[in-house]
């Protein structure tokens, strides 16, 4: 008896952290379809996804920020933009064109 709840219990919080790091990299609907084993009401599961969602979002607006920072960092954008207008021709097409509205 102690080792079947011992399995369940490993088996739940193996659930759990999928769930968890699932967040961040699987779809919505594979993340429904995990979450969905856990036989939730369906308010708990909106709200495990609304805040997987958030989390996803948060995680990768971070990420981006952090990568961006990092580049910024060892990148200087003046002395890039000037070596790149001094060693290359630069080349400009513009179309404009004229369509009446229709009625």
């Amino acid at each position: 008896m102690s080792e079947d709840l011992q399995s369940k219990a490993a088996e739940l919080m193996k659930k759990v952290l999928t769930v968890g790091v699932g967040a961040i990299f699987l779809t919505e609907e594979s993340l429904r379809g995990l979450v969905s084993e856990f036989k939730l009401p369906k308010e708990l599961l909106t709200a495990i996804l609304e805040s997987a969602n958030k989390t996803k979002s948060e995680f990768l607006r971070t990420m981006s920020n952090e990568m961006i920072a990092r580049v910024m960092e060892k990148v200087n954008v003046a002395e890039l933009l000037q070596e790149m207008i001094t060693q290359n021709e630069i080349h400009l097409e513009v179309t404009v064109k004229f369509k009446p509205k229709k009625k």
